[in-house]
């Protein structure tokens, strides 16, 4: 619960990049615009109904309003109040369009759907960002071992998207050491990759410095 809260509490401080400020939508309002097929990838789910009472009154039967502000919005699941869904707004710098992406927290399998929203409230998805190669999170040189497989998930970081490796093998999840950290920084118009230097604790690889 306190790793939720954390990440909770980063969604809701680092500012969004290329904020439009002429552009009113609130992340409250892109939420309530959009399909709830987010919660399908969550133990709890969430119906349409459900929804407008979440919104409404804070809280659901499965679900409550953990934080808000004009550019994030995040539910946290009951009882535990262990994982949760997030949306953030990623606001196009030139025409008052927003990218809202949501996302489930607090999960080893995390996903995530983006959307663009128009000036005129319109919505339509977005496709996520191409998932990188497993070998970009090692070193030169550094295989990932033949017994072992790997796949990447897109999920929601907190200065824009990152990009998640899992490792399986026949025993199960297993944690590999790894050379870098992917991630995609909005820059007011688009997702761009990031990569840097992984290092414990460092925070969200979106909020790095060099972008290819």
């Amino acid at each position: 619960m306190r790793v939720f809260f954390c990440l909770l509490m980063l969604m809701l401080l680092v500012p969004s990049a290329g904020l439009a400020q002429e552009s009113a939508l609130t992340a409250r309002e892109a939420f309530g615009a959009l399909p709830t097929s987010i919660f399908e990838n969550t133990a709890e789910g969430l119906e349409d109904e459900d929804k407008q009472q979440l919104l409404e009154e804070g809280q659901s039967e499965f679900w409550e309003l953990a934080g808000e502000s004009r550019d994030v919005i995040v539910f946290r699941a009951l009882p535990f109040r262990d994982s949760g869904v997030a949306l953030r707004l990623f606001r196009d710098a030139d025409d008052g369009s927003a990218v809202a992406a949501i996302g489930t927290l607090g999960t080893e399998l995390c996903t995530v759907e983006l959307w663009r929203v128009d000036a005129s409230g319109r919505t339509v998805p977005v496709d996520v960002p191409q998932e990188p190669d497993i070998q970009e999170f090692f070193a030169k040189g550094q295989p990932v071992p033949d017994d072992v497989n790997p796949s990447v998930l897109i999920c929601l970081g907190m200065g824009g998207l990152r990009a998640h490796p899992v490792f399986w093998n026949k025993t199960g999840m297993l944690y590999l050491p790894l050379a870098n950290e992917i991630g995609y920084r909005w820059d007011g118009h688009r997702f761009q990759k990031v990569v840097r230097p992984h290092a414990e604790g460092s925070g969200d690889p979106a909020d790095g410095l060099d972008v290819q």
